[in-house]
């Protein structure tokens, strides 16, 4: 893999200097026509040396000394500047992780970079199998791309990002945005390119599933929001008492409306980004459009004496730190209170389960769906020994 990469650095060193090179060229072709007009009595051997100022005629005018003046300079400064300066200095890891991702075959290409996307370039790096992601948001894959993994960034639904991604020689792709519209242009553009290889979508909205499952994109959709409700439906199952639910995305929709659904149970939900949800709104499902961390932020809505669950949904790492006070306060003053955080770290469990708190990761129960979804051949295939 070293030799390859060495291939592919030496490949853009190249394409960088490709201007002063042809210039090079250019400069030597000229002197060469010079002495083939001049030096009529010379053979092709000797017309070759004078270009290259190894041998000089016996009459050499002005312009032959000037060319040999010249050629040497722009030799040491063209050439022997490409070896000794650039391929000894660090590569643009941006533009390098781009042309790792072009030389990828046979590959399992990544558009978005999410938690689910996570574990599954996890799972490819411990098994060292090919893989590229796209991803236009730099900061998100800033590591991976200074540790020389094949990074394209970039919007995922040019056809020259999802060239370099080397779509047409991918053996499937995962796409996991939450953007709809950006998810079925990429889908429409990939398979225009490659009509065979799987493509597995994550996304919500049931019209825009069944959409994808049609011909010609015969696409593979899964909602990790509906494959985590199957555990967290035996959480509220039987249950009374008013719930409290935080979180923006389409998880915690479903469960604020699972719980609205149970008969004598009132549901607050805490979304400070959305005024509604994908669901009808029943009288017993009450939408407060506020960022939601302290327990005055919860009193000033509800009377959490009446709450006997609450879920704290969110998704973003640097949230998790509002998510463990919330617990721990909430366990203080309210011990009575079932709590469930949703968490995308394992080594996090057990500080949230000090404060009696359950966990759940999507991620890690989507990931493990997924396995059953791929055929065998699949890089996230489970292996024997799992």
């Amino acid at each position: 893999m070293s030799i390859i990469n060495s291939f592919i650095n030496f490949e853009l060193k190249l394409k960088q200097y490709k201007l002063q090179f042809l210039f090079l060229f250019l400069f030597w072709f000229a002197g060469f026509l010079f002495f083939l007009f001049t030096e009529l009595g010379s053979n092709f051997g000797e017309l070759v040396l004078y270009s290259l100022t190894v041998r000089s005629p016996l009459n050499a005018g002005d312009f032959a000394n000037f060319y040999s003046l010249i050629w040497p300079i722009l030799l040491e400064v063209i050439v022997f500047g490409f070896i000794m300066g650039e391929l000894l200095e660090k590569y643009n890891p941006l533009i390098t992780s781009r042309i790792l991702a072009k030389h990828k075959r046979n590959h399992t290409v990544i558009i978005g970079h999410h938690h689910l996307s996570e574990r599954i370039i996890e799972y490819c790096t411990t098994n060292k199998e090919p893989y590229c992601i796209i991803e236009d948001r730099e900061e998100l894959v800033e590591d991976l791309i200074n540790s020389g993994c094949p990074v394209v960034v970039g919007d995922p639904t040019e056809t020259t990002n999802l060239a370099f991604a080397n779509v047409k020689r991918a053996k499937e792709v995962f796409i996991a945005i939450d953007d709809a519209r950006v998810a079925i242009i990429c889908t429409e553009k990939i398979r225009r390119t490659n009509q065979e290889c799987p493509i597995y979508i994550r996304a919500f909205e049931d019209h825009v599933q069944e959409y994808l499952k049609q011909s010609p994109l015969n696409a593979i959709p899964f909602s990790t929001s509906k494959w985590a409700m199957d555990g967290i439906r035996e959480w509220i199952k039987g249950k009374t008492g008013k719930a409290i639910v935080i979180g923006r995305d389409s998880l915690t929709h479903r469960i604020a409306y699972d719980i609205s659904l149970q008969p004598d149970r009132e549901v607050f939900l805490f979304d400070d980004e959305h005024d509604g949800i994908e669901f009808k709104v029943n009288d017993q499902l009450h939408i407060i459009n506020e960022f939601a961390c302290f327990l005055s932020d919860l009193k000033a809505h509800v009377k959490l004496e009446e709450v006997t669950q609450a879920f704290i949904c969110w998704k973003r790492d640097s949230e998790f730190d509002e998510s463990l006070y919330l617990t721990s306060k909430l366990n203080l003053r309210f011990p009575h209170i079932e709590i469930f955080v949703r968490i995308f770290d394992e080594e996090l469990i057990d500080l949230v389960e000090k404060y009696n708190a359950k966990t759940f990761s999507t991620s890690s129960n989507a990931f493990k769906m997924l396995q059953k979804q791929v055929p065998s051949y699949s890089a996230i295939a489970p292996k024997r020994d799992e």
